[in-house]
């Protein structure tokens, strides 16, 4: 690989059943902070049989989460659902994280250098 080339952001690891009921991800990039966050917003779907998250080595920069799912469902689309629920998570924390700063009565001072 080319030091310009990036690698894919989500890709499935070998040895995945065909029917993606259970597969192991690579997610290149995250660290114990994303991984552990989706693998919470995973265990939330009761569809989800199991699921799991490993930093294969300290000096590389992705995660690996395994999930294998309950009746032969698809793991990719747990997979796409929990991020897109972790995503409107930090959305909405966000936007009330904003509203207070604004809207409520904290005291402020400015730092003099």
């Amino acid at each position: 690989m080319a030091t310009s080339e990036v690698p894919p952001k989500v890709r499935i690891m070998k040895g995945a059943a065909p029917d993606l009921s259970a597969a192991t991800y690579q997610v290149y990039d995250e660290s114990h902070t994303m991984g552990n966050a989706l693998r919470w917003m995973l265990m939330k779907n009761p569809k989800v049989e199991f699921c799991g998250y490993s930093v294969p080595h300290p000096s590389e920069p992705n995660i690996q989460i395994r999930i294998q799912m309950y009746d032969n469902l698809s793991s990719l689309q747990a997979l796409i659902k929990a991020l897109d629920d972790l995503n409107h998570l930090c959305d909405s924390i966000n936007t009330k994280y904003t509203e207070s700063l604004q809207n409520d009565g904290y005291q402020r001072w400015d730092e003099k250098s």
